[in-house]
């Protein structure tokens, strides 16, 4: 404190010696005695500006960095007493330095410089003077109360701010790889951002380092497919391998299909969607994104048109090999043919009819095979309907040819028909 006021008093003496050889053109009134002073418990000051309001201000500036000096002062003064606040003594004395250059917009940081107002002025005293130049300045006095145990509380508050501040800092930090939110992870982003504007020593690079720690788990995050039916896509965030919320809505982009809603469940996020007007493209894809703290976080759901399509047709010759049979008639029958399916989806086969001309239909009901995937499939089943063997044998001709129908439901459950038309067929009788 004592070192605070013999910098003021020189100061003081500087400027008294520079206003004097200024006009004095008006003042306030009769000017006190404890202009350019110093009393025990108050605070002198003085500051000029083009306006009376502006050296005002400029004084009550002057006012908050002697208090924060008297206050650093006794910090670091009782922290060479306790090792365990040595501390204190670097970040006291960068604080002040930074604070002597920017007071009026770093007060809005320090706590305990937020009730210095105007109207607690104890007395003031203003003079307008004209430097040779004819320029006009106001210099304002102030008289401000600052009495030894405000001084002691301030002192008190500053530590214990400054402790706070630094079990928050190290809180933030190991939360890192325990964050269960993308709101989270934005929160201390934040956080650490505000508590690097007040720290000063090298708590600083401890926030800058958790900001770009809380940076890099953003990038991290993937959108990983839970589970898609057409027409529906689900899906969750992942970060480092376990599941990760937001509140967010993606934005969602198609060239093709239309997104008819987007729910944010607690534990994946679903979206559905018309693909109608969508043709058979293996790039139809939707584009789910987001923006988290200013990272992009997108990925591409690709769908097929096609994966509830059912379409199949017969190309090689079906084979009848008989079950039992006499010179005349064969009693029951394997019926062999290779169906060939168009796409991937799956279909089940539920009835196969068989038709000769002028005979009656072999007719194959309840069949219930499933085939999946695009290609050839064979369909192996039996019927236990007697043919006449001169009728319905290949042997001796140069082509069979048979008609009817396979009977067939798609993935969606549609009843579907192939038409058997004029088919080849070979026998073993």
């Amino acid at each position: 404190m004592k070192k605070i006021l013999l910098l003021a008093l020189s100061v003081v003496g500087v400027i008294t010696l520079t206003f004097a050889q200024d006009k004095l053109l008006e003042k306030s009134g009769k000017q006190p005695k404890w202009v350019n002073g110093l009393e025990k418990d108050f605070i002198i000051v003085t500051g000029t500006g083009p306006t009376a309001q502006d050296a005002q201000q400029n004084a009550l500036s002057n006012v908050k960095a002697q208090i924060v000096s008297s206050v650093a002062e006794n910090v670091k003064a009782s922290s060479e007493v306790r090792k365990e606040e040595a501390s204190f003594n670097n970040n006291v004395n960068a604080f002040l330095e930074k604070f002597a250059t920017t007071t009026t917009t770093q007060s809005g940081k320090v706590p305990f410089l937020q009730g210095i107002s105007i109207s607690k002025v104890s007395e003031f005293y203003w003079e307008k003077r004209q430097r040779a130049d004819k320029s006009v300045y106001f210099i304002y006095h102030i008289k401000y109360p600052f009495p030894e145990t405000e001084l002691k509380m301030l002192v008190l508050d500053y530590k214990m701010r400054d402790r706070e501040l630094t079990r928050q800092m190290e809180d933030l930090l190991e939360q890192v790889d325990k964050v269960e939110s993308i709101e989270q992870i934005e929160k201390n982003i934040a956080e650490l951002g505000s508590l690097k504007d007040y720290f000063m020593d090298g708590r600083v690079d401890q926030c800058n380092l958790g900001i770009t720690r809380y940076k890099s788990l953003l990038s991290s995050i993937e959108l990983v497919e839970l589970e898609s039916n057409l027409g529906e896509l689900k899906y969750y965030l992942r970060l480092n391998g376990r599941a990760i919320s937001t509140a967010k809505k993606p934005t969602t982009k198609s060239e093709c299909a239309r997104i008819t809603s987007v729910i944010n469940n607690s534990d994946n996020v679903v979206i559905k969607y018309n693909y109608e007007n969508c043709y058979e493209d293996p790039e139809n894809n939707i584009l789910v994104k987001y923006m988290f703290g200013g990272v992009t976080v997108q990925k591409p759901f690709y769908f097929d048109v096609a994966a509830n399509k059912a379409s199949i047709f017969l190309s090689d010759p079906i084979h009848l090999n008989a079950i039992a049979k006499d010179d005349a008639t064969v009693t029951g029958i394997i019926v062999d043919m290779t169906i060939r399916s168009k796409y991937d989806s799956p279909f089940v086969v539920e009835k196969v009819v068989l038709e000769w001309k002028g005979f009656p239909p072999v007719v194959i009901e309840n069949i219930g095979l499933s085939f999946k995937g695009k290609g050839n499939h064979t369909l192996k089943v039996n019927s236990d309907q007697s043919l006449k063997i001169a009728e319905t044998s290949s042997s001796g001709k140069t082509l069979s040819l048979l008609s009817g129908y396979i009977h067939y439901r798609d993935a969606s459950g549609e009843l579907k028909t192939y038409r058997i038309y004029n088919h080849s067929y070979t026998t073993d009788w």
